[in-house]
């Protein structure tokens, strides 16, 4: 049971005591996005070493990404709602929410720069046939 300044029972302050849990979310779709730049960054230097790969693979890791970071979006603006109800959550949670969005969004850009990069290489490679 959790109890609030005044020694009253809140359920806010149980609701909060357990997100932690929900936060593991983000902490996994920040994941996603970080396997999906590391494999675009693997087909990168596959390519360039003059393997042939499927564009396709590349389509599906954007959308996964732009749909992981969709998810990110929804926690943070989840987190929008706390903030206005507790200050004391929001000074705890800001930084790591934060944290996540930031990561995963710069993990997107270098995703879409080695992707842009492949697709140059392979642009170049058929130009010369």
């Amino acid at each position: 049971m959790h109890l609030d300044a005044s020694g009253k029972y809140s359920a806010f302050e149980e609701l909060m005591s357990y997100y932690h849990l929900n936060f593991y979310v983000y902490i996994i779709l920040m994941l996603i996005v970080l396997v999906n730049c590391i494999k675009t960054i693997i087909d990168y230097i596959r390519i360039k070493k003059g393997n042939k790969l499927k564009s396709k693979s590349d389509i599906f890791n954007i959308i996964t990404s732009i749909l992981a970071g969709g998810g990110l979006f929804s926690g943070a603006f989840f987190h929008g709602v706390i903030a206005d109800i507790s200050d004391k959550y929001n000074k705890i949670w800001t930084s790591s929410i934060l944290s996540v969005c930031i990561i995963s969004f710069i993990l997107f850009i270098i995703q879409i720069v080695f992707m842009i990069l492949g697709n140059k290489i392979k642009l170049e490679e058929k130009n010369k046939k």
